[in-house]
């Protein structure tokens, strides 16, 4: 996710952050800390992705929206 590189304000996700991720088919987290974790953890995917030669993609940490809704 491309977007998570994005950087807003103090370091934090752009504010349509959490819009990208419904977008994306992504559950949206409730919390701020939550959300930053889940931004980190993307950026790390990309860099991983990207990094030459490529490294193993981390796990996300974010459910689809799907699995998310069956899990409650």
């Amino acid at each position: 996710m491309l977007s998570a590189v994005v950087v807003g304000k103090k370091d934090s996700p752009v504010p349509f952050f959490r819009d990208i991720l419904k977008a994306a088919g992504l559950a949206v987290p409730q919390t701020d800390e939550a959300l930053l974790k889940i931004w980190r953890r993307e950026q790390e995917r990309v860099h991983a992705a990207y990094a030459n030669p490529p490294r193993p993609l981390p796990p996300r940490l974010v459910l689809t929206a799907s699995r998310a809704a069956s899990t409650k």
